[in-house]
């Protein structure tokens, strides 16, 4: 491909999709948080179950919704491949608990 040809196909795309960052930037805003106590008070801090996941403060699970019976919070570090590492206290896993006033009952919050 010629210099000029690239220089074209810059040009094209800089007209074409002008207006990217609006897209990007209509996604929700997720909270890192490392502790629950850096989340609102309908809040967790919560580690989903997929590789190199970064914590988020999430809502609360409410009431016919799914939970974890009996979950315990973690304390750990973790590392991500750009060798960088946090460290995480007392957060959930996969789930947040269920809200003030609900129980797990059989996995849907009661």
């Amino acid at each position: 491909m010629s210099p000029m040809s690239s220089i074209v196909i810059l040009i094209t795309s800089i007209v074409v999709f002008p207006n990217i960052d609006p897209v990007i930037s209509s996604f929700p805003a997720f909270q890192i948080c490392k502790t629950n106590t850096e989340c609102n008070s309908n809040s967790c801090c919560l580690l989903k179950p997929s590789r190199y996941a970064i914590p988020t403060c999430m809502p609360f699970q409410q009431e016919g919704e799914q939970c974890r019976v009996n979950a315990e919070t973690i304390t750990t570090n973790l590392t991500y491949p750009d060798n960088s590492e946090m460290e995480v206290i007392n957060i959930s896993f996969i789930l947040c608990p269920c809200a003030d006033g609900l129980s797990c009952k059989n996995g849907i919050c009661n």
